[in-house]
This record gives C-alpha cells, sequence and structure tokens, in this order.
C-alpha cells in the first residue's frame, strides 16, 4: 500500500520526535548566534591587544558574513544531496572547530581566516536546521515551530553580549571564542541523536521500514507494515527564472521589496557587528557597552512576535513603516550622545524591534508577495539581495571609522537607510495593489 509521508506527517499530534527535533535545531541556531556576535564582542577588547583602531579590523569582523553569504549559495544546498542531518553535523562541527581555533589566533591572517570558515559552517548549518525543523512539523504547526526555533539566533547572539563582560575579564578576548567553540564541540554530540528529513529519505528511495519506524515515533497512530511504501506527492516547487520577477506586473514590487532587504540586512549586520565598539566610543565602559547591545537582540526576539501580530490586525506595510520611523527617531536620539542607562537600553531595544524584527516581518512579506509559482524564487532573490547589503554595510562603516568620521555621526548616517526602508515599504504597499497574489 502507497501512503504520501505528507499527509502522515500533517496529521500527527505534536510529540516527543517533534520536541526532539526543534530542541536539537534550536540549540543550533542559539551556538550558531553566540558564535555570530562573538566577533562584535571581541572587538574593543582586541583592538586594545593588539594595538590598533577597532577599525584595521573591519575586514575580519565582515570574514564570517562573507562566508555565510557564501555558504548558503554553495554549501547549504547540499543538504538536498546528502542529508540535512549530514550536511548540519559536517558544518556545526566546523563551527565549533574554527572558533576554537580563532582563540589561538596570533595575526591578523589566522584570525580572518578562521572566521571566514566559521562563517562557512554557519551559513550551512542555519539553513539545514531551520528545513529540518519545517520538515518534520505538521503544517498547522510550522510557522510557530519554524519562529520559535529561528529565535535561538537573536537569543544566542544576546547571551554572548551578556557573557561576554565577566568572560573577558577572566581570560580576554581569547575566552569569548573559546567559550563559544567550546560550547560547540560539546553540543555536537546531543546532535547525534537528529534524525535524518523523512522528505530526503523517500526522495531518496530509503529503506521503507526504515521510513516507517521513523513515521511510527512521529505519529504513534501510525502503525509501519511490510506492505507500505512511501511516496510525497508531487507539488510544484514554486521556482522559475528571476527573469520572471521581473516582468512588468512584478518588477517595481520586486526591485522595491530588493532596495529594503539590501538596507535592512545592511542595518541589521551593521549594528550587530559595530554596536558594543560604537557605544564604548561614545564613552560607555566596555562591559555596559556588551550589555546594552544585547538588547538590540533582546528587541529583535520581541520584535518579531509584536511585528507578526501587528501585521496580522493592520497589515504589513503601515506597521513596518511605523517600525523603521521609530528606528530613525532612537539612531537620532543616540547619534546625540548615549543618553542614560535605560533610556539607551529602550532605545537599543526599538533599533533592535525594527530591524532584527522587522528582518522577520520582510520574510513573512516576501512570502505572501508573490504567486505561488514565483513564491520560492523571489524570496530566495530578495535574501540573496539582502546579503550583500549585510557584508557591504559592516565594511563600510569601518571605512568611515578608520576616515575618523565621529561615532555620533555614524549613527545619523544610519538614518538614512532606516527611513529610505520606511519609504521603500510605502511605496511598495502602491505598487502591491495591483493584484500579485
Amino acid at each position: 500500500m502507497r501512503l504520501d509521508i505528507e499527509q502522515v506527517i500533517d496529521s500527527a499530534r505534536l510529540g516527543p520526535l517533534h520536541w526532539r527535533v526543534l530542541f536539537l535545531c534550536a540549540l543550533v541556531t542559539l551556538l550558531d548566534g553566540y558564535d555570530i556576535q562573538a566577533m562584535a564582542a571581541a572587538t574593543p577588547t582586541l583592538a586594545a591587544d593588539w594595538h590598533v583602531p577597532p577599525s584595521d579590523l573591519r575586514w575580519i569582523i565582515t570574514a564570517a558574513l562573507v562566508g555565510i553569504a557564501g555558504a548558503a549559495l554553495i554549501v547549504s544546498p547540499l543538504g538536498d544531496y546528502f542529508g540535512r542531518r549530514s550536511v548540519l553535523l559536517g558544518s556545526f562541527a566546523l563551527v565549533g572547530i574554527a572558533t576554537l581555533l580563532a582563540a589561538r589566533s596570533h595575526d591578523a591572517t589566522e584570525l580572518f581566516t578562521w572566521r571566514l570558515l566559521t562563517g562557512i559552517g554557519l551559513g550551512a548549518s542555519l539553513p539545514n536546521a531551520l528545513a529540518l525543523t519545517a520538515e518534520y512539523a505538521p503544517s498547522r504547526s510550522r510557522t510557530m515551530l519554524v519562529a520559535l526555533m529561528a529565535c535561538g539566533i537573536s537569543l544566542g547572539a544576546a547571551a554572548s553580549a551578556y557573557i561576554a563582560p565577566p568572560v573577558i575579564e577572566l581570560g580576554g578576548w581569547r575566552a569569548v571564542f573559546g567559550v563559544g567553540g567550546a560550547l560547540a564541540v560539546l553540543a555536537w554530540l546531543p546532535l547525534l541523536a537528529l534524525p535524518e528529513s523523512l522528505r530526503f529519505l523517500v526522495a531518496r528511495g530509503s529503506d521503507s521500514n526504515r521510513i516507517g519506524r521513523l513515521l511510527e515515533k512521529l505519529d504513534p497512530d501510525h502503525r509501519h507494515t511490510d506492505d507500505h511504501l512511501y511516496s510525497m506527492e508531487k507539488r510544484p516547487d514554486g521556482k522559475l527564472s528571476v527573469s520572471e520577477l521581473l516582468t512588468p506586473q512584478l518588477a517595481p514590487a520586486t526591485l522595491l521589496l530588493w532596495l529594503v532587504f539590501f538596507l535592512n540586512l545592511g542595518l541589521l549586520y551593521l549594528l550587530s557587528s559595530w554596536l558594543p565598539t560604537l557605544l564604548k566610543e561614545s564613552g560607555l565602559p566596555l562591559a555596559t557597552a556588551l550589555r546594552e547591545s544585547g538588547m538590540f537582540q533582546l528587541g529583535g526576539v520581541f520584535g518579531g512576535f509584536l511585528l507578526a501580530w501587528l501585521m496580522q490586525r493592520w497589515g504589513p506595510y503601515i506597521v513596518l513603516c511605523i517600525s523603521y520611523l521609530l528606528t530613525a527617531v532612537a539612531l537620532a536620539v543616540l547619534g546625540l550622545g548615549v543618553p542614560g542607562a535605560a533610556l539607551t537600553s529602550l532605545l537599543i531595544a526599538i533599533m533592535g524591534n525594527g530591524v532584527v524584527g522587522g528582518q522577520v516581518a520582510l520574510n513573512v512579506l516576501s512570502a505572501t508577495l508573490y504567486p505561488t509559482t514565483a513564491r520560492a524564487t523571489g524570496v530566495g532573490w530578495a535574501l540573496g539581495m539582502g546579503r550583500f547589503g549585510g557584508i557591504i554595510a559592516p565594511l563600510a562603516a569601518g571605512q568611515l571609522m578608520a576616515a575618523g568620521i565621529p561615532t555620533g555621526q555614524l549613527f545619523w548616517l544610519a538614518i538614512v537607510p532606516a527611513l529610505i526602508c520606511a519609504g521603500g515599504v510605502a511605496l511598495l504597499r502602491s505598487k502591491v495593489s495591483v493584484q500579485l497574489a
């Protein structure tokens, strides 16, 4: 008897196997988030230790972002050929080992190399962790479970900011990487309990008994027998040529979406990479600057859920416009000088809500903007354009710092992309008045 595994997965109640996959994949994103933020936390102390201005470290700061972008295009798709679990285990091991070796770096070339390899591991492990969670979740709970797991990235980055002060006090900047690498290596063993993707097993024609045993763990009501054969209903994958996104009907919305993704991810990685250094240069003690920068990620965690809820009530465009305008106001106030601790935390949380939470909202918006046949391509290209912003913006900020631009002016310059994002989303609303979905 032939069974469609999609139907079995979607009919299953949430049980131990779902939570095991969610917990272990969330552990990956949590520690990946720590490693993404580790360089930003280490930068002020590293610069002082090596007797260089922080701006001289701009290429090292960007190395992981380059690795993430390259791996997302080249390494991450290997999960479709070798399995989500295999690629996830290999890439996460690379994250742990490269982060440990970064702690032993003696010059800029060494540290750049290890951070680049860390980025390659991150760029492959994160998408496969997201895919594995989505592919085990029943359709009615998929969005919630993937959103919960994705929050691990921001929570891990925030944890890095709060853990860094005592860790730096004990062992300097090397300890920041040492702790992150050691935790990743220790976490690798529990990841062996991850199952392989059921969809991958069926697509590769794996043993039906192996598939059946996994389905029994997933859904206690399912009983595998020797005559069961498992398949997947053929569905359109929504992939097509990018030229289809630039037809007269779709081109205005596509180009505006690319612009907003480019600027928002640029702001996200600029602030994630440089905020501790900018706050320290503004006069805050290092430990305080690191803790305050953690509010950027925490603001993003709460902001992602808040914006999603508000978008359900008022629609995505007005919510995103207001969020970006509030971000611009927060940047303007910080540009005048870092205020008291409470107000600084509030302003940074508002920025996190607008930029980190805004990216979550943009992902949702992009997924609903295009017709089904163009959805995967549209979202993929928007994220690809955003990655260029994520590389260019931190480098440009480092270059401006090297040129002697005051810290306050850097905050003011960041107002420009925030306002353009607000305007871009407003224009996008008018373009979407043409029926796209």
